[in-house]
């Protein structure tokens, strides 16, 4: 899968003009998308992989006028990035008592929370000039939730996840047909192939890892 991506954004790069946006945007995927894979497979490197793409993120981002985005990959950056870097060793051993889940009281609370959040976003980030507060806005809250679970050691972030790489897909798709960002194509990619190794990772590594016991 990752050498699959790394094929497309390469020839997406090299098949369009070179620019400064466009050379970012191709490191920024390809760490992404190696932080994913790396994530997946338990290694700690993805911190360190996910903070460079975080910063390429927030370049392409700032340059889009997805300014709700940027501000979710500056919580991902201090929630997750740095911790991880900074206590590699030992990351996963703070949870003490083990991962924690919501119930469904949990789960309605937070859904709520996010829906009337929801709203009160789109209206500020409308007035500071986004370009697509819509989507924008639910792509902040549910980065920022998930960041935040993950955080205090809920294994729900995993859902959440899935949840804003679909979001981030209808960002992109928009950003596409609307024209405003010549990053569009190579981060909707980007989030789609998010998408893939989450429901990997979700679905396929659960039922291979049953099908071994």
């Amino acid at each position: 899968m990752l050498a699959f991506i790394f094929g497309v954004q390469l020839a997406l790069f090299l098949s369009n003009p070179i620019t400064l946006l466009s050379v970012i945007t191709l490191f920024a995927t390809l760490l992404g998308s190696a932080c994913t894979v790396y994530m997946m497979i338990g290694k700690p490197i993805n911190g360190l992989l996910g903070l460079i793409s975080a910063l390429g993120y927030i370049y392409i981002n700032w340059q889009a006028g997805h300014y709700a985005s940027v501000l979710d990959q500056f919580v991902f950056i201090l929630l997750i990035d740095l911790p991880l870097i900074m206590t590699w060793k030992t990351w996963g051993h703070r949870i003490v008592d083990g991962v924690k889940f919501l119930h469904i009281r949990g789960w309605v609370i937070t859904l709520a929370v996010m829906l009337l959040l929801w709203v009160p976003v789109i209206w500020i980030y409308t007035h500071l000039g986004d370009t697509n507060p819509v989507w924008d806005a639910i792509v902040l809250i549910i980065g920022a939730t998930a960041s935040i679970y993950v955080f205090m050691g809920y294994g729900d972030s995993y859902t959440l996840w899935l949840l804003s790489d679909f979001v981030n897909i209808c960002l992109w798709i928009s950003a596409l047909f609307a024209g405003y960002s010549a990053s569009s194509l190579p981060m909707l990619l980007t989030m789609a192939f998010y998408l893939v190794t989450a429901l990997y990772g979700r679905f396929w590594s659960i039922w291979s890892g049953k099908q071994n016991k």
